[in-house]
């Protein structure tokens, strides 16, 4: 469990005097939070309220977006996490939103009404936070997937440079003259052990149509059992460990059955493709691959500072939306409540911290509730029902 996870709570201020209700949370939470202070989360008293009913069937809403919103926020910023070069250290915030660090841009959250207009109703605003948040997720995905493929080939390269024979790129093993390929003729490559070299060589000149049958015997003048091995063509590229690399010509036609045959042999026939006129050997090709992953590279963490910080602005108005209903929903009209953020001074803190809150505004819920199977408005039918509206943000970004 995160010990990076913030509380954002909301309790009625039906007397009006917001100053005091505030003052009332600081004073039971101040043994059990960070520093001792708790810090006034800013609900603009501007949001539309519309009707009861259009807020109740909204509240099961804004929960699903909430996740997908978060969701989508701990990918971006652990991905952050994964392409800096030095890690930061494990448990800390290591994110900001334009130069201010997540906690002191929650406590000091102000809506943006340019970018969210108060005009809009709660569900035109649920809307634009869906609409962009899922532009964003859709756009991590596809660049994701660019960078991931680039970054898979260089991986499997340098894997292939650690693996036998058998599995490993030979173009920078083999001799690009040594690869004959035109209309009839193709090299291939066989790799095999040591051991197995001499009865190889014996044995691969008299691969042919017919095993069983003899290259002379013949129907019409023509042979009927062709041996389609060039006669000593075999030759020894190179060896590794208890293993060799030969290749030899063949007519192409044949390049299949010549494999088929090599098989009952237990030799491993590997075929290199180049392109002569543009030759390039894998080192550089691997050289080409890794520089085009570190320009991706680069280019994905700098789209994903840039977009962590558009999804993690919409995720803290979400989450003001969200006071905003469920505040109206647990404590009726007209919308007078305080709401603040708390960050317990560590996750054994939370129970007392819980207790504290619970023994201060009790007056607003009943333990009772808690048992309770119908839905109570204002908060998901799966959370924990408190004298008080709760909502967290876990800002811990370190990837695991």
């Amino acid at each position: 469990m995160s010990d990076l996870r913030y509380w954002i709570i909301s309790v009625p201020a039906k007397s009006g005097n917001k100053e005091a209700v505030f003052s009332r949370i600081q004073r039971c939470s101040a043994e059990f939070i960070e520093n001792g202070t708790a810090s006034r989360f800013l609900v603009p008293g501007g949001l539309r309220v519309g009707t009861l009913d259009s807020l109740m069937s909204m509240s099961d809403e804004l929960v699903k977006i909430d996740h997908m919103v978060e969701h989508t926020a701990r990918k971006i910023g652990q991905q952050i996490y994964s392409l800096k070069d030095k890690k930061p250290e494990s448990g800390s915030i290591f994110l900001t939103i334009n130069g201010t660090t997540l906690p002191d841009y929650i406590k000091q959250f102000q809506w943006n009404p340019a970018k969210f207009s108060l005009r809009l109703s709660v569900q035109e605003l649920t809307n634009r936070f869906q609409e962009q948040v899922s532009g964003i997720e859709e756009e991590y995905r596809q660049k994701m997937m660019d960078y991931s493929n680039i970054a898979h080939a260089v991986t499997q390269y340098e894997r292939s440079l650690k693996a036998n024979l058998t599995v490993r790129d030979l173009t920078d093993i083999v001799d690009v003259d040594d690869i004959i390929e035109s209309e009839f003729l193709t090299t291939l490559f066989v790799v095999c052990n040591k051991q197995q070299e001499k009865d190889w060589e014996a044995v691969y000149e008299s691969f042919s149509t017919d095993p069983e049958r003899s290259a002379s015997e013949s129907q019409g003048g023509r042979p009927s059992v062709i041996e389609y091995v060039v006669p000593g063509s075999l030759k020894r590229v190179s060896e590794e460990g208890d293993q060799c690399l030969l290749c030899v010509t063949l007519l192409k036609s044949f390049k299949e059955l010549f494999k088929q045959e090599a098989s009952k042999h237990h030799v491993t026939v590997r075929e290199v493709k180049i392109d002569k006129e543009n030759y390039k050997s894998g080192n550089e090709k691997y050289q080409e691959m890794k520089k085009e992953m570190k320009e991706k590279q680069s280019k994905l963490f700098q789209w994903c500072q840039a977009n962590f910080t558009e999804v993690f602005v919409a995720w803290t108005h979400l989450k003001c939306l969200r006071v905003h209903v469920e505040s109206i929903l647990r404590f009726g009209l007209p919308p007078e409540f305080v709401a603040a953020v708390l960050k317990p001074v560590k996750i054994s803190q939370e129970k007392k911290l819980r207790e504290a809150l619970e023994i201060n505004f009790e007056e607003h819920g009943s333990v009772h509730m808690q048992d309770m199977q119908e839905d109570v408005p204002g908060f998901a039918s799966t959370e924990k029902f408190y004298p008080y509206v709760f909502l967290e943000m876990d800002l811990n970004y370190c990837k695991d």
